[in-house]
């Protein structure tokens, strides 16, 4: 699946000369488009952000108070790596990646850097829209121009207000970045933390908020409000906007990418919080006087899962309010609820037909679901199955199951490899075509399922078996695309993946 593999040396020169021009052009790119503010003091709420000057960095001219200071040795890297040309510091993956992220909307994004060198207070942590760690120092965070205009906009005429001016108009979206958590191992590697939440910056899809309000509390994590790597979370919508972010990341953090696939691999633990509420607890008042519906039974996720009978484990150092399962035991249904199963599907696929492929199709899935209330998952999966149609999708004329056997069929299918890596990464749990529509929230379209399922799903599965003494193995991904006839991956202009 390596597509330099049988390449001869004048061609891998000319590649090279391909990859260090594109990259050349990622730096003036980002140069443009990436807009840095730094505040030396945040608890000085009345501090102006000094505006850093992009071009003056990109020649090597680092001077002004952002870089005389000691304090910020993370966040001087992290604005070196992407203004800077490749052979004077800059990281060409990280260009490549990030330049590929931002042209989703393709509008600049404001980054907020804080010298977070004490605890923050409310007020500076209000002022920078800074996210608060246990011990109130920021943590990496961002958010969508649009969404965030839509909101005060909606909460304005609700309560008969001025309409507050627009910001999208000018911004994608904006991050802050606090200098003690960015630069800490708790952030994991800062590079994918700054993509992961870059992708944030680009993401216009719905939230399903709504769903997940009981009176002015949200539940799209659950009671606690927190997300861990290895839970599930109540709300699918929040798990699709975690998960691409999370795609992204693992495609610039190799050792992220391999512990989440060594998780699925041994079979390790899936957390589920057991939540307080009593199931079936109306949604009383939202905030601002947004309209809200019955609360998604999604909201007692635990409750689900004790009610269908899976089997618990009881770790050491469990957390009190929360439940485990071994996540390959799960049925389909509650295993995407997790936002790196989301992840793995979409970075293997990102790593086997191109990450700009997957950036490209993300791009359009993000003008489909701007202001739309559907299932992000499954408008993604129909949107990357179309793309390797050719933007087409197969209508319901296919032969019963069976009726191919014995026929060559040897034809390319990138289409079908998302489709086949949803299987895969929740371990051919489905048993029925039913239980597979399931990890699509039954709303990807049949043709797709009846496509996979009734011609291809035995052939996927043979190629790459799992069962108790088979756990999941990284060459599975390629035979499975092997198995579908994609025979190469695709090469991109810088080095991605672990």
């Amino acid at each position: 699946m390596n597509a330099y593999r049988f390449l001869t040396p004048a061609l891998v020169v000319g590649l090279l000369l391909v990859a260090s021009m594109a990259c050349a052009t990622d730096t003036d790119y980002l140069k443009a488009k990436l807009s840095f503010r730094y505040v030396d003091q945040p608890n000085t709420i009345t501090s102006t952000p000094a505006v850093l000057n992009n071009t003056a960095i990109s020649a090597g001219t680092e001077s002004g108070a952002f870089w005389s200071s000691r304090s910020v040795p993370g966040l001087q890297g992290l604005v070196r790596s992407l203004l800077r040309p490749p052979e004077r510091g800059g990281n060409m993956n990280l260009q490549y990646v990030v330049a590929g992220v931002v042209k989703i909307l393709d509008r600049p994004v404001l980054i907020t850097l804080l010298n977070d060198a004490t605890p923050l207070t409310q007020d500076a942590l209000d002022q920078w829209e800074a996210c608060p760690e246990e011990s109130s120092y920021a943590w990496p965070c961002a958010r969508n121009a649009s969404v965030i205009d839509d909101a005060r906009q909606a909460c304005a005429e609700a309560q008969r207000q001025a309409v507050p001016g627009r910001q999208d108009a000018r911004w994608a979206g904006s991050m802050t970045l606090g200098q003690h958590v960015f630069n800490s191992t708790r952030a994991g590697n800062p590079l994918g933390t700054f993509v992961h939440e870059l992708v944030h910056t680009q993401d216009r899809s719905d939230g399903a908020a709504h769903m997940f309000l009981v009176s002015q509390n949200s539940y799209n994590y659950g009671d606690d409000g927190q997300h861990f790597y290895t839970e599930a979370v109540p709300n699918l919508a929040t798990t699709y906007q975690e998960g691409i972010a999370d795609a992204v990341m693992l495609m610039v953090d190799g050792q992220i990418n391999q512990r989440m696939f060594d998780w699925f691999s041994r079979n390790d633990v899936m957390m589920v919080e057991k939540t307080a509420l009593t199931p079936g607890t109306g949604a009383g008042q939202a905030p601002c006087g947004w309209p809200v519906t019955s609360p998604s039974p999604d909201i007692w996720l635990y409750n689900q899962l004790h009610a269908a009978g899976v089997r618990e484990v009881h770790p050491r150092n469990a957390l009190a309010n929360y439940a485990y399962f071994r996540v390959r035991d799960l049925p389909p249904r509650f295993i995407v609820h997790n936002e790196f199963i989301i992840a793995l599907v979409f970075s293997e696929y990102a790593r086997h037909l191109g990450l700009s492929n997957f950036l490209n199709v993300l791009k359009a899935n993000d003008a489909t679901l701007f202001r739309t209330c559907a299932s992000s998952i499954a408008v993604l999966y129909d949107a990357l199955s179309r793309s390797g149609m050719g933007g087409g999708r197969p209508q319901q004329t296919f032969l019963p199951p069976g009726a191919l056997t014995g026929r060559p069929d040897d034809q390319p299918k990138p289409y079908l490899i998302p489709l086949a890596y949803a299987d895969y990464f929740t371990s051919y749990n489905s048993t029925t075509k039913e239980q597979y529509a399931s990890i699509f929230e039954n709303m990807l379209p049949h043709d797709w399922v009846d496509l996979y399922w009734n011609l291809y799903k035995d052939r996927v599965r043979l190629a790459a078996p799992l069962g108790p003494t088979l756990p999941p193995r990284r060459q599975h991904l390629t035979d499975i695309a092997i198995a579908l006839g994609v025979n190469t991956s695709t090469a991109e202009p810088a080095r991605l993946g672990p």
